[in-house]
């Protein structure tokens, strides 16, 4: 582990070099209560939530099974014999283990693992659900931008469609600028119910992860410069220890360590104290109470094997720790790029946009004095919706990368989630 911890320091210092001075990464969570609410009332409501909590109780009260194994056993047992006029002879046996050969300690060790992976894998499906509604609910805003430029682009459009059949009719111009004109208008309107179109899917994502088929989504998403961008100090390292798959994983290979130590102890003998009351019959007064020594053999070394078999099971189960905290470094990185590239993307397309619609009402002001063909002034207005488009998409993706990475470093904790770490 002191190889992936200088790893890790190394990924950190070469992650740094990819993200400007922003403020520091702070631990609350988004200042959009809408988003909040929902990714809380998914995590309540999710069937794939209630069957981790299920889980999670299973893997308690096995736990709780496991430790009664310290205490003694309770049996009875009864004897018919026909050659003593039928008697029925019934014995009350009390057991209680003395030393398991390390089979009781390893069943709990076992057990307590089972939960922690248990913990862990909850924790993994709220962090899949939390990520997925902020995913829906960023593209179900994105969307809706997108929709609202196209409308105001094909507004625009049916504004120059008006003005060009004006000068048709006055013959200044030519039918086919019109008709290029009428083109361009329809491939507008059809971009824009596309994107409405995704829109309401998304609208219907998010209403199957939050469980409500009549939410409507009210709030808009408001992108900040320089809020929405995450610094790179230290928040590798929290993401691989947040990591829940990270810590699920590990909790298998411990389960994996306890295996080993269950089957070795299966090669050794069991000593325990037993108390045998009779019942009945004509032994009523034979009482016995002494030392129980038990030994059980299976055949051949096929016992031997399942200790070779159990150790393969726990390195295979010790490398995969590895490979979680390697793909958690994959993904976080991803993210940290992600990020950047989508602030720098931001800022370019903003500055675009501003600049494509003062090209746009020059190119308008040219044509009308015979500077400009028609043609340039219809691209230069669907390169400003372009260019619009382009910084929706660069601030949405700003803003989902930002969330992501609350989530995925555990500076963010929905409250459902945060409750049930409380309680576990």
């Amino acid at each position: 582990m002191s190889f992936a911890r200088f790893f890790v320091d190394v990924l950190t210092a070469l992650v740094a070099s990819l993200v400007c001075a922003v403020p520091c990464f702070g631990a609350a969570a988004p200042d959009n209560t809408e988003l909040v609410s929902l990714v809380e009332r998914a995590l309540t409501t999710h069937p794939s939530a209630g069957a981790a909590h299920a889980e999670v109780e299973a893997a308690r009260s096995e736990l709780s099974a496991s430790r009664w194994a310290l205490f003694p056993s309770v049996s009875v047992e009864s004897f018919a014999d026909r050659r003593s006029d039928s008697d029925v002879s019934t014995a009350v046996s009390v057991e209680q283990p003395l030393w398991s050969g390390g089979r009781i300690s390893a069943t709990i060790r076992q057990s307590d693992s089972r939960l922690e992976a248990a913990l862990a894998r909850r924790d993994e499906v709220c962090l899949d659900l939390a990520q997925r509604t902020v995913q829906t609910y960023v593209d179900l805003q994105r969307l809706r931008r997108r929709a609202r430029t196209l409308e105001g682009s094909l507004a625009e459009h049916r504004k120059l469609v008006d003005s060009m059949r004006r000068r048709v009719e006055q013959e200044i111009s030519p039918a086919s600028e019109l008709h290029l004109a009428q083109s361009r208008t329809r491939q507008t309107e059809i971009d824009a119910l596309q994107t409405q179109a995704e829109a309401d899917i998304a609208l219907l994502r998010l209403r199957q992860l939050a469980g409500d088929d009549g939410l409507q989504i009210q709030a808009s998403l408001n992108y900040r410069e320089g809020q929405h961008h995450a610094s790179p100090a230290e928040l590798l390292r929290a993401a691989l220890d947040f990591d829940p798959r990270t810590r699920r994983v590990a909790a298998e290979a411990a389960i994996a360590g306890a295996e080993v130590s269950l089957r070795k102890s299966e090669l050794m003998p069991q000593l325990g104290v037993r108390y045998r009351h009779y019942l009945g019959g004509g032994n009523s007064s034979d009482d016995q109470l002494g030392l129980v020594f038990r030994v059980q053999a299976d055949g051949g070394l096929s016992r031997v094997s399942a200790i070779n078999a159990a150790k393969q099971r726990e390195q295979a189960a010790t490398l995969a720790i590895d490979t979680a905290t390697r793909e958690q470094q994959e993904i976080v990185l991803a993210a940290l790029t992600d990020n950047a590239a989508a602030g720098r993307r931001a800022l370019a397309g903003r500055e675009a946009a501003l600049a494509a619609k003062s090209v746009t009402d020059s190119f308008l002001r040219q044509f009308a004095a015979g500077k400009r063909t028609w043609p340039e002034v219809l691209n230069s207005v669907r390169e400003t919706a372009t260019a619009e488009i382009n910084q929706i998409d660069a601030e949405a993706g700003a803003v989902t990368s930002y969330i992501r990475l609350l989530l995925l470093s555990g500076q963010w904790q929905p409250a459902e989630a945060r409750s049930a770490e409380n309680n576990p």
